[in-house]
């Protein structure tokens, strides 16, 4: 795989980072509602106790984790097709492009709206939600919108360079 056109475009490589913005603001957060969960005298602290915490907490890094490995594999797919369109600007290349983007930009969404569900809610009986900043979820949608946004700008590049060849 040659990504050597990654540096051509920086859109591009805008987008193929949400997996690692993902990870790193995620688990700030984690860390975050840790240190909150171990101060009884913070709101969310309820009936929490520390083991209970630190086990919610190791679940939600594994599904994080887990999460990211499935974008980042959804990346390298992207940028490899990309690569492809590079080298033949056609228009079924670009019809590969948009289909491989979207399934992207999808599974970006289900894992924004699947880590609200599961990582500040990973049991029935621990609640993470409390604990966790109030700059998270609005995080997750900032990277979202630029995801969508790099991939946008790539695929009308790719667009105006196969019109103009």
């Amino acid at each position: 795989m040659d990504l050597r056109h990654l540096k051509r475009s920086p859109a591009l490589l805008c987008a193929l980072a949400a997996p690692l913005l993902y990870a790193g603001v995620t688990l700030i957060a984690l860390q975050l509602a840790a240190q909150a969960g171990l101060n009884p005298g913070h709101e969310g602290w309820n009936d929490l106790l520390p083991g209970r915490l630190d086990g919610a907490i190791a679940s939600a890094r594994g599904w994080v984790g887990a999460i990211a490995l499935i974008l980042a594999a959804e990346a390298a797919v992207l940028a490899a097709v990309g690569g492809w369109l590079n080298r033949r600007s056609t228009a079924g290349g670009l019809v590969l492009c948009t289909a491989a983007g979207m399934v992207y930009l999808m599974s970006l969404a289900l894992a924004v709206l699947s880590t609200y569900a599961i990582v500040l809610y990973p049991s029935g009986d621990t609640d993470l939600g409390p604990l966790f900043p109030s700059w998270y979820f609005p995080a997750l949608i900032v990277i979202a919108i630029v995801t969508l946004t790099g991939l946008t700008v790539w695929l009308s590049a790719a667009v105006r360079e196969a019109s103009a060849s």
